[in-house]
């Protein structure tokens, strides 16, 4: 009988871009990075034995050093988890002692964290965005559809919010999603996300453990936005609708509009924010490197769950003994609309 070769996990870790992966190798308990799609940074966390101490005297590292991370297996490409600045370490003793390390994806800066009150005129989305990665030394990367980009408004206001805080808010609001990857700021349509193939297809005999859960309220039909509109000196109201969804509420939306075009928009994204995450789970597998924030995978042994999922926060764990996992959060999305037909006002139906 012809042996099974198994692929052996590797990683590839530097400090300050020189590699100490056969340094450190001794030590290593848990690697962990965190991919995310929005609303935060990238995140690498390493877990480390300390029994000689030596990692609170000479190998103390320090706040704003830069880690970069490499993970895969032997013989096949790896994936670059990008650059990371270090922002805590901890020392944990007791039953035994050890070493924490946790860092953020290189461009999380403490005025990327810091409130700030700030007023934005006769700007589009891009250009509020472009400002503000000039403004952190981060460049804007990533592909957003045309009407989203260039729309300009009159005036926006951030009050009190930490300017990630407020893409995300901009974002959320017309379909954008922000993230802070590798000293960029990143930025994505949802829908060109939500409409893209699945990638991969896993079987629940490949989930070592699983959670999942089915959202039962907040399912509307349709979205119903009004705007009082300084011109024409009255309110004005458009509905927008979910052709998924034949029953339900209508989701009411009181939002500031300059025009029809940014009310559809907005009512649009709403409606997909509240709708589109009628199942979310989470699950563990084999180390997978397609496995990123943003792909959409099909799943299938699940019954009724089984179908397409979005994943939008993929931890890659490396583990002392334990080998290499894949832990991705995943949710429905609008994808279902043309890719899952067993979804419908919010309950799985065989045919």
């Amino acid at each position: 009988m012809e042996a099974i070769t198994v692929p052996s996990p590797r990683w590839v870790l530097t400090y300050n871009k020189k590699d100490i992966s056969a340094e450190i190798a001794p030590y290593m308990l848990q690697i962990t990075y965190t991919d995310v799609l929005k609303g935060e940074s990238d995140d690498l966390e390493i877990n480390l034995e300390n029994r000689d101490l030596r990692w609170l005297s000479s190998w103390w590292p320090s706040k704003g050093d830069q880690l970069q991370l490499q993970i895969g297996y032997e013989g096949s490409p790896m994936m670059n988890c990008g650059t990371f600045q270090i922002d805590e370490c901890e020392d944990n003793g007791g039953t035994a002692d050890t070493f924490s390390i946790r860092a953020l994806a290189a461009g999380v800066t403490q005025s990327l964290r810091t409130d700030n009150t700030v007023a934005y005129e006769d700007m589009s989305l891009e250009e509020i965005a472009r400002k503000i990665a000039g403004k952190h030394g981060l460049k804007l990367t990533g592909t957003v559809g045309t009407k989203k980009r260039r729309r300009k408004a009159k005036r926006v206001t951030q009050k009190k919010e930490t300017d990630l805080a407020f893409l995300k808010r901009l974002g959320e609001a017309e379909g954008v999603v922000f993230s802070i990857k590798d000293g960029q700021l990143v930025w994505h349509d949802q829908d060109t996300l939500d409409t893209a193939n699945s990638i991969i297809v896993i079987d629940r005999s490949a989930m070592m453990q699983r959670t999942f859960r089915n959202k039962t309220d907040q399912i509307y039909r349709g979205c119903e936005v009004s705007y009082f509109d300084p011109v024409k000196k009255k309110l004005i109201t458009h509905q927008y609708k979910d052709s998924s969804v034949t029953t339900g509420d209508i989701l009411k939306l009181n939002t500031r509009c300059e025009s029809k075009e940014e009310a559809i928009i907005k009512a649009a994204a709403a409606l997909k924010n509240s709708n589109g995450k009628q199942i979310e789970g989470q699950f563990t597998t084999t180390g997978n490197t397609m496995l990123v924030a943003g792909v959409n995978l099909e799943l299938t042994g699940l019954g009724l769950l089984s179908g397409g999922y979005q994943a939008h926060k993929v931890r890659h764990i490396m583990e002392r003994g334990g080998g290499y996992k894949t832990a991705p959060e995943v949710s429905t999305s609008a994808m279902l609309v043309k890719g899952m037909k067993n979804l419908r006002n919010n309950a799985r139906v065989i045919k």
